[in-house]
């Protein structure tokens, strides 16, 4: 999915999602996941991220196929963030019970480009739930950067008993870290923040654990602003 380009930007405005997996570490206290992104990327090179990436024109065919959610005006973005945690994190928000083998095997098949999120979908049996990410936030990449994205952020929490597991590819790290330890990382010059991934970070310092940060996302409403 694309949208016209800024009227002072020739460079595309593309649809994305992106999501803030929580978890309750140690002492119960609140936990997120970042990637560290590899450095050859065009976008956001070396820098530490929430899983996410572009919505794909596939995304909300199959959200259609679910009768619940399948109605919500973000869908789509829904589909494709949890899509991407798949994809960039190995992490699948399903209440099944999966054989990690199979579910290795076909997350390698959807990178390289031998699956579709659909056949995936299809293979597992997966019954996801596009009701579970909580929408809070909505930031715009401003004009200059080679890729601008509108994306939508959400929040879950992690999937019980599943590593998260970097790909290798787009992905080339994966750590659970609390929001402030993050923070002083960045400030100390041991992680790279993108804005929109320091200002999550920072709202998530408010709240001790996961339930209580997904509890007051969804009360906040949405923050918009330029990445």
């Amino acid at each position: 999915m694309t949208q016209a380009p800024h009227p002072h930007d020739s460079v595309a405005i593309r649809n994305a999602a992106t999501v803030a997996v929580l978890r309750d570490g140690r002492q119960g206290r609140l936990e997120v996941l970042l990637l560290r992104r590899h450095h050859g990327h065009v976008f956001g090179a070396g820098a530490d991220v929430f899983p996410g990436g572009a919505v794909d024109a596939t995304d909300a065919g199959l959200a259609g196929r679910y009768r619940v959610g399948c109605g919500l005006p973000d869908a789509a973005w829904r589909m494709a963030a949890l899509r991407e945690c798949f994809e960039e994190a190995g992490l699948l928000f399903t209440a099944k019970a999966l054989d990690a083998g199979r579910v290795a095997a076909e997350r390698i098949a959807l990178n390289t480009g031998r699956r579709a999120w659909a056949d995936v979908v299809d293979a597992l049996a997966l019954d996801l739930d596009l009701t579970a990410p909580v929408a809070f936030a909505h930031w715009t990449t401003p004009p200059g950067p080679p890729k601008r994205y509108a994306t939508r952020f959400y929040a879950l929490a992690a999937p019980a008993d599943q590593p998260a597991r970097a790909d290798g590819g787009e992905t080339v790290a994966a750590d659970w870290v609390a929001p402030a330890a993050a923070l002083a990382d960045a400030d100390a010059g041991r992680r790279w923040l993108m804005t929109p991934t320091r200002a999550t970070l920072a709202r998530l310092t408010h709240y001790r654990d996961t339930a209580a940060a997904l509890a007051g996302l969804a009360r906040g409403g949405r923050d918009d602003g330029a990445a």
